[in-house]
């Protein structure tokens, strides 16, 4: 049964983060193809984002309504039809209108599947558990732009949203043949005022760094969501901490460890896929090499997760979480410092060397912190606390995304096409991000993850812990 909730869940998970990347190599064909101006086209990838905000703070009371593999199966199958009708889309307006659907359906597919997969596995094999999570989340962004470069190539536009296809019917038909059904654990009534306060929230505030990112930072149009989502997401907080049957149970940040994993995983995020696509757009935009090129120069960054996460597996129960974590992030502070002297001549190897390393130093960090996150939440818990993680993992790579364009387009003086001498500016910001984060991770204790770093021989249960069945009160 773990195989099968490990399998689903990385074809599930593979199949959306690669699809979140692949979109953005297609943006000028599209733009093409209907006719339309990048303010435009750009909303195939705002709306998508959007109908993810609203949708992930269900997750966690759906899941447990319903039991997370009907959950995981419909969202699988929302998202493999709204894929396919964006492939058969006549207009731009219809296609955003797919995307919509399709975010809804990704959006709520990671943080149910991250639940189920939790819940299949015991505290002794989270580390094997966060090692596939971390693959899977590192390598579907590093060859989604190779497969995209590939299929608009060779092929079309279609390919980048028809290429789900195949993988959402295995992963929906293996589920449905070898998933387990019960496992619904309440009825509490929706809370539809948390609800519309979170959706809103999170959707004003990543629409307003998109806009920020895309545009100006001193239009309305940027400044004024993100003022109205953070208002709806403080008085979310407020109502959640005094409802009864609060729709995310934000108490569980009383949780040390838990709390400290979700800054770290805040921080990992914007100093990891922030290079990643910066390194992009220094390949592409600054040096003129191809979409293809370029994506087979950050490649290396996924063979480097492949490799390093077998080690780092390894070192987790007896290093614990804390120092691999400071060691990660201050090997993601040297490599983000050498990226600031990449020039023009700046030979592609050594940019593929960094790459490389900014891969073995990711896995130091996202891999204990996928394996400690949860250490302490019960199974009741674990739904809501997914919820939050994947909340903050999503808002986290759109704040830095969002700040590190504005650092590119200050740099090259608001130029259509970013300069060289743009870029040092980006890497020195995202270098400093990494080192604060070694400052953080000196915060952790580990001892509130000792149930995580049990070497358990095979075959041998871990018998369970009963003062850790509930921590926090819902």
């Amino acid at each position: 049964m773990q195989r099968a909730v490990a399998t689903v869940y990385a074809v599930g998970m593979f199949m959306t983060i690669m699809d979140t990347q692949i979109v953005n190599v297609a943006l000028a064909p599209l733009g093409r193809q209907f006719s339309a101006t990048p303010a435009q086209v750009q909303w195939v990838v705002t709306g998508y984002l959007l109908s993810i905000a609203v949708s992930i703070p269900a997750s966690g009371w759906l899941g447990d309504r319903f039991g997370t593999t009907r959950v995981f199966l419909v969202t699988v199958a929302l998202f493999t039809v709204a894929s396919a009708l964006c492939a058969a889309s006549g207009s731009l307006t219809e296609l955003v209108g797919t995307r919509v659907l399709q975010g809804f359906g990704g959006g709520l597919m990671l943080p149910v599947g991250t639940t189920m997969l939790y819940r299949a596995y015991p505290q002794d094999q989270r580390v094997k558990l966060a090692r596939t999570i971390t693959a899977v989340t590192v390598i579907a962004p590093a060859t989604a732009p190779i497969i995209g470069g590939i299929l608009l190539t060779t092929l079309s536009w279609h390919w980048i949203f028809l290429v789900n296809v195949p993988f959402g019917i295995f992963a929906f038909c293996f589920g449905f043949a070898f998933l387990p059904r019960k496992d619904a654990f309440h009825r509490h009534p929706f809370d539809t005022t948390g609800f519309v306060l979170a959706g809103a929230g999170l959707a004003g505030v990543m629409y307003g760094l998109g806009e920020g990112a895309a545009s100006s930072w001193g239009s309305p149009a940027t400044w004024a969501p993100l003022i109205a989502g953070s208002a709806l997401l403080a008085a979310f907080t407020r109502h959640s901490l005094r409802a009864r049957h609060a729709l995310l149970r934000l108490r569980l940040f009383q949780d040390r460890l838990f709390r400290s994993c979700c800054v770290i995983v805040g921080i990992s995020t914007s100093s990891f896929f922030g290079p990643l696509v910066f390194i992009a757009l220094y390949l592409q935009e600054g040096r003129g090499v191809s979409a293809l090129t370029s994506g087979l120069t950050i490649f290396p960054e996924a063979v480097a997760i492949g490799l390093s996460s077998q080690l780092v597996s390894r070192l987790y129960p007896r290093v614990g979480p804390r120092r691999l974590m400071t060691a990660g992030f201050l090997g993601l502070t040297v490599v983000d410092g050498l990226l600031t002297f990449a020039g023009g001549g700046t030979s592609l190897w050594l940019v593929r060397a960094l790459t490389f390393a900014l891969g073995v130093s990711v896995s130091y960090v996202m891999l204990p912190t996928q394996a400690a996150a949860f250490a302490r939440m019960s199974a009741a818990d674990t739904g809501h606390a997914a919820a939050i993680f994947t909340a903050l993992q999503r808002t986290a790579s759109a704040f830095a995304i969002a700040v590190l364009t504005a650092v590119l387009a200050i740099g090259g003086d608001h130029q259509v096409r970013a300069p060289l001498h743009a870029f040092p500016a980006v890497f020195a910001v995202t270098a400093g991000m990494s080192l604060l984060g070694a400052v953080y991770a000196l915060r952790i204790h580990d001892r509130d993850a000792e149930s995580t770093m049990v070497r358990s021989k095979p075959g041998v249960p871990v018998t369970a812990d009963p003062d850790r069945e509930r921590l926090v009160g819902p």
